[in-house]
């Protein structure tokens, strides 16, 4: 007898998610999801936690955040009948599937790429369509280009700058794609505040077929309480929000967002941090023999060395470094994901690292 009959057959061979690792602990180096080390101001959180016991526990927030929205529209210079917020970009990007992906539906992805999207695809029995990038993880605009005008995709998945490969799209290949499309482009901005090339937003003026996804769980420092949000031309942004879980920002989670915006100085400090911070550790590992270094345009860099990656990512958890083992996705064989610390974890992950492949010598 089959197994759960009513469960679709689109979710036999998906995976749940997980992340390999050990429980947080303060000796811990954690460097696997490209988080941001600074916390939220501790005064900042106490302010916060004022607020918190002051608002009603008994009533439902929003509908959908009300001032979060107004607050996105001063910050990002958007309407703000063009925003929609939400628990995370990735609950954005379920909504945006919602809308758009049904049995058969084409999804062009570029590949690897942010492995949600697929899976998500898969999730509503939609056909995804993949395009390689280059050998070297970069983009390859080119063999987009032709898998539209080939496959005519009802929907187009970039992840600029992307996860895993940290490697971005041009101002001026995005605008390509998007005039050729002829459905819907998303271009996923998760990493945009690390990025030199910046944001597409000014395309989304005379395309209607673009949508812009972006967190505030890295250059914001939230990943824990969850808050993203999307950017579209209005009229598409109110169709996105019909299949929009309400009540999906919880009141505290907005307040912060909120709260994080009116600190743009300390934002950009920090930001600078980390950027200095890849850019040492990139100078570092280009020192090791064995280390293949890629570039990035992110918080995180992604490397390789003759060791299997597995293996190299298990030795450096027994010394409480933990990273990303990505080897499993296509065209990343031996390869692992380090994302940019504070200034000792650094230093401590390179001295890890450079320790154990002296041993293997």
């Amino acid at each position: 007898m089959q197994s759960f009959p009513f469960i679709k057959k689109s979710l036999k061979e998906i995976e749940t998610y997980s992340v390999s690792g050990k429980p947080l602990q303060p000796d811990l180096i954690k460097l696997n999801q490209n988080e941001n080390p600074f916390d939220v101001p501790l005064d900042l959180k106490r302010e916060l936690l004022d607020e918190l016991l002051r608002q009603p526990w008994h009533r439902y927030p929003d509908t959908f955040p009300v001032d979060l929205l107004k607050a996105l529209a001063g910050y990002t210079g958007h309407p703000v009948e063009g925003i929609i917020a939400g628990n995370g970009s990735n609950e954005l990007m379920y909504t945006i599937f919602m809308a758009t992906v049904g049995a058969g539906t084409k999804v062009l992805i570029p590949t690897p790429t942010f492995f949600l999207y697929e899976k998500a695809v898969r999730v509503f029995d939609g056909t995804v369509i993949p395009v390689p990038m280059h050998d070297d993880l970069s983009y390859a605009p080119e063999k987009i280009l032709e898998a539209i005008e080939r496959e005519h995709p009802s929907v187009i998945v970039l992840v600029s700058p992307n996860s895993p490969t940290a490697r971005s799209l041009t101002l001026e290949d995005i605008e390509s794609i998007v005039n050729a499309a002829d459905g819907l482009v998303i271009v996923d901005e998760a990493y945009i505040e690390f990025s030199d090339h910046g944001s597409v937003q000014q395309l989304l003026q005379g395309h209607e077929n673009l949508v812009i996804l972006r967190t505030f769980s890295k250059a914001f420092s939230m990943a824990g309480l969850r808050v993203g949000y999307l950017l579209a031309e209005p009229r598409l942004a109110a169709e996105l929000l019909k299949p929009k879980i309400p009540f999906a920002v919880h009141a505290f989670s907005a307040l912060t967002a909120i709260r994080m915006m009116e600190h743009r100085p300390l934002l950009n400090e920090r930001i600078a941090y980390l950027k200095e911070g890849r850019r040492w550790l990139e100078a570092q590992m280009r020192t090791i023999p064995e280390v293949e270094i890629f570039p990035s345009d992110t918080n995180f860099l992604i490397f390789s060395t003759p060791q299997a990656a597995g293996m190299l990512f298990q030795r450096l958890l027994e010394n409480n470094v933990l990273i990303r083992d990505v080897s499993s996705y296509p065209m990343m064989e031996r390869m692992l994901r380090v994302n940019t610390g504070l200034k000792e974890e650094n230093e401590r992950f390179i001295s890890v690292l450079n320790n154990n492949l002296q041993v293997a010598r």
